[in-house]
């Protein structure tokens, strides 16, 4: 489950960010300290919003940054930033991103699970108001647990 994913080591709140990229920066030394990837895939995640804009910031305040399995993801795993002030990801109708969640997954098949569960997470309408207002662990997993199905989010 997604809680499980999440831990104080991937979990970073009010991150005082003052671009896109110091957030996806940010979001990639979690998960490169948390063993989940290598630092190609924090660079890999940079490169793909220079070359494809701002794909990642899929709902108003909510940002998705990721990469592809093959550009250094070694584990399923997560991290959390949630920001001190909103940064632009150059999203017309979306910016400012205020929370970014951040995915791997080593293969294709637990890549697009992971992509699909974390984008139902971001449609639940209280997310984005909770996650501003998170202040510890503990926080995001009594969300977690009161706002998501047990079924919904992947099981690793």
């Amino acid at each position: 489950m997604l809680e499980d994913l999440l831990s104080e080591d991937t979990v970073s709140f009010k991150y005082p960010a003052e671009t896109w990229e110091d957030v996806v920066r940010h979001g990639g030394q979690l998960m490169v300290a948390a063993g989940f990837t290598e630092p190609s895939y924090t660079e890999a995640m940079v490169t793909a919003v220079e070359e494809m804009g701002p794909y990642v910031v899929l709902a108003p305040g909510l940002a998705m940054p990721h990469a592809r399995p093959e550009m250094g993801a070694k584990a399923v795993g997560t991290a959390l930033v949630t920001l001190e002030k909103p940064v632009n990801f150059g999203h017309e109708e979306n910016d400012p991103v205020s929370v970014a969640l951040f995915l791997c997954a080593p293969n294709k098949e637990d890549h697009i699970q992971l992509l699909t569960d974390i984008a139902t997470l971001f449609e639940d309408e209280d997310f984005l108001d909770a996650a501003n207002e998170f202040e510890s662990i503990d926080d995001v997993q009594t969300f977690l647990r009161e706002h998501l199905d047990d079924n919904s989010i992947m099981e690793v």
